[in-house]
């Protein structure tokens, strides 16, 4: 049951990185024997992770069709977007109570890993970007000692995430490492409701992602 279990899981998490990464595209066809040929384990296991990804709005299973990789769904963009700016805000907030001057070096040392990241020639550059992106916004949690809480928000919320690594495919991640000072310049020096302010414009930059990368994909999302 433990090898079962493990295979499934380990089945998911290859299939969720193929699709977050875009290898697998919005539509392309997924055959569960190809699958587990290419993964050299059992197709019972890769049923089960299909399943799973259904039921996370990743896959779209057709009785009598054929399961495909599920388009990006707007409304659960949304709603994923909406909840993580209210519960980091809270933990900005927090911070902004006891800021410290460690709490200051460590964030610009994560906007200055950041632009590293994006100046490099790495061929993973792109998720590296998310990566750092990633460890910058879960710094408020870490420092409330809840950093647990983010990790389990970025392990939920896959949508959003799967947008934030395609935006940075499509090259719209230049204004990343400006906002992020401006979060921190707010958290130094701004007033709590500043900090709140530059938070959302920053999390709302979603949306312009959405716009540039439904001009080029417009099959990619659908209106859920």
């Amino acid at each position: 049951m433990a090898a079962s279990s493990s295979a499934r899981e380990a089945a998911y998490q290859t299939l969720w990185n193929r699709i977050v990464t875009m290898e697998l595209k919005p539509g392309d066809p997924l055959n569960d024997r190809q699958l587990a040929e290419e993964m050299g384990i059992s197709r019972t296991p890769v049923r089960e992770a299909l399943i799973m990804l259904n039921i996370a709005h990743m896959v779209v299973i057709k009785p009598q069709s054929g399961t495909y990789v599920a388009p990006m769904d707007l409304k659960l963009m949304r709603l994923e977007q909406f909840a993580r700016f209210t519960l980091e805000k809270e933990m900005l907030l927090q911070v902004y109570d006891h800021c410290q001057p460690a709490y200051i070096e460590a964030y610009q040392a994560n906007i200055r890993a950041y632009e590293k990241a994006a100046a490099s020639r790495d061929p993973q550059k792109n998720s590296r970007m998310l990566e750092v992106d990633n460890q910058f916004h879960r710094l408020a949690f870490t420092f409330c000692g809840m950093e647990d809480h983010f990790d389990h928000m970025i392990s939920t919320f896959k949508h959003i995430e799967r947008l934030r690594l395609f935006s940075l495919m499509l090259g719209e991640n230049e204004s990343v490492p400006s906002q992020h000072r401006q979060i921190v310049e707010a958290l130094e020096h701004g007033t709590a409701g500043q900090l709140a302010q530059a938070l959302r414009e920053h999390l709302d930059r979603y949306k312009l992602s959405v716009q540039q990368a439904r001009k080029a994909h417009p099959d990619y999302f659908i209106e859920g």
